[in-house]
């Protein structure tokens, strides 16, 4: 929803502005102090991932750490406000690879619908939807994700002489 192109023309203005908003006044400060806390941690994984049982301490720790350094804010400020550049479909475009893609069926941020779409692209070669996985599949299930990923990058391994 972030994005320019995947906004609608009453939605544009806006996102712009609260995007405006956040990185250019103290309020975009105060909203990171918000989230860069266990709790706001926790509960924006909680959203994202399907099993809300998996978002453990070692993991909030492990994904606010990071968000405590110095210059932290900056970066989410500028995640948040970016709005423009290259999305999954314009780069499947112009990719000549083979392209695996691997979706959480229960993704809530990033809709397996959306995901759907991109199958429908040469270079896709599969497009799997983990029923039960949100949006951090390689977190949230890696028995079902390193398998997926081993297997393409098998069959498409050269070998070396």
């Amino acid at each position: 929803m972030l994005h320019k192109k995947r906004q609608t023309a009453i939605q544009r203005p806006f996102v712009k502005a609260l995007q405006t908003t956040l990185r250019t006044t103290p309020l975009g400060k105060l909203f990171f102090s918000q989230i860069a806390t266990k709790k706001g941690v926790k509960s924006v994984l909680s959203q994202a991932y399907a099993d809300a049982t998996q978002v453990t301490d070692e993991l909030v720790d492990c994904i606010l750490q990071p968000g405590l350094q110095e210059g932290a804010v900056d970066v989410f400020l500028d995640f948040i406000s970016y709005s423009g550049g290259p999305l999954a479909e314009d780069l499947l475009e112009v990719v000549k690879q083979p392209v695996s893609i691997l979706w959480g069926a229960e993704d809530p941020w990033e809709k397996v619908e959306w995901g759907r779409k991109l199958q429908h692209y040469p270079t896709v070669e599969e497009f799997v939807a983990f029923p039960g996985v949100g949006h951090c599949p390689m977190d949230e299930a890696p028995d079902l994700i390193n398998p997926a990923i081993m297997k393409f990058v098998r069959r498409h391994a050269k070998s070396v002489d």
